[in-house]
């Protein structure tokens, strides 16, 4: 990651995509941007800093995260239940995904540069403490970075379909769990996100559940709001990350795509951070995620690991998909909130 980028950076149109996303129930407006000037380049990134103002703040700070090919709309059911709790709730676009900037370059997305951008908008810019983080698929990937190598800022831990990989004991016998993603990999890799409306439909696919409406599916403004991102999916420019961030998760050898090795070290050595982590820990796994498995194995791996999910609140999100922060919203606020209440209240300055 060192050393300047590559290609350009170029701006989406977030007008158009808030104007669609607001008729599928998003409510926060635009974002703010902050610009990272790492990488010797300037690049924008979106983020909502959110609080109910008309009492005062008496709750906690709580960071949602996304994954791909999604954007905050994907978090839209929980912000206004935890404004009503009173906490301050702030949600960011990954670089290259929703309204933050595009990369030209594929080769200028990597997992060091994703992880250093979400520390430089947390903490450099928006100075975030005592947080309580939700990290769902890629969200998780870089967030358990960030959460490791900045433990201090961090008061509690939110996992929902996410994990990060790594030459762990733990991990040997979990290589089944791999199988669904690589099928997402290959189905990237062959052009599964571009043409009109496919990532609107593949998400509607999965995320599915009991909150997700009528018959457990989003309806087609829901749809159309994670698509607008990407336009009509013909501009290529506008899917790059979308389409390298499989290529990116560390897999090792036994990848029968395209073995990725590259980050796998980092990974293993912060999974020294969390075998002495002891802040609380929830997990919260849907038990119907294609891409990732049987949401058992992934919630047994991280309690063996981490002595903060001892004693913890756990759930199994029934009839959810991969997108759980839709399809399992009410099961998820429900969690949430039983595991806020349970351990310390740490009260945010800001």
């Amino acid at each position: 990651a060192a050393g300047r980028l590559c290609g350009g950076v170029f701006s989406v149109n977030t007008d158009e995509i808030i104007t669609i996303a607001a008729k599928a129930g998003w409510a926060w407006g635009k974002p703010s941007y902050f610009t990272s000037q790492l990488f010797g380049s300037a690049v924008r990134i979106a983020y909502w800093d959110l609080s109910d103002n008309n009492k005062e703040f008496t709750g906690e700070t709580v960071l949602l995260t996304h994954g791909e090919p999604s954007w905050s709309f994907l978090n839209r059911k929980l912000v206004g239940p935890l404004l009503k709790q009173g906490h301050r709730v702030v949600l960011f676009d990954q670089v290259g995904l929703g309204c933050s900037d595009r990369l030209r370059d594929s080769h200028d997305y990597t997992y060091d540069r994703h992880t250093a951008w979400n520390e430089d908008l947390l903490f450099n810019h928006l100075a975030l403490q005592n947080v309580t983080a939700v990290f769902q698929d890629w969200g998780g990937l870089i967030g358990l970075r960030v959460a490791a190598r900045n433990s201090e800022k961090f008061a509690r831990l939110v996992l929902t379909n996410t994990f990060m990989p790594a030459r762990i004991p733990e991990m040997v016998g979990l290589d089944f769990d791999m199988q669904g993603f690589f099928a997402w990999k290959e189905f990237v890799h062959n052009g599964g996100l571009r043409g009109p409306g496919s990532v609107g439909r593949l998400i509607q696919r999965a995320s599915q559940g009991p909150s997700a409406g009528k018959n457990g599916r989003i309806t087609a403004a829901e749809r159309d709001a994670y698509q607008a991102p990407f336009g009509d999916g013909k501009d290529l420019a506008l899917l790059t990350c979308a389409e390298i961030f499989p290529e990116l998760v560390p897999t090792g050898k036994q990848d029968p795509t395209r073995p990725q090795l590259t980050g796998m070290d980092a990974n293993t050595a912060l999974y020294g951070v969390y075998r002495s982590w002891t802040k609380p820990m929830l997990l919260a796994y849907a038990d119907a995620d294609p891409v990732l498995g049987q949401s058992s194995d992934l919630s047994e791996l991280m309690k063996k690991v981490c002595p903060g999910t001892q004693g913890m609140p756990h759930v199994t999100l029934k009839g959810v998909g991969h997108f759980s922060q839709d399809g399992g919203s009410e099961q998820l606020l429900q969690a949430m909130q039983t595991f806020m209440k349970q351990t310390p209240k740490i009260v945010s300055k800001y």
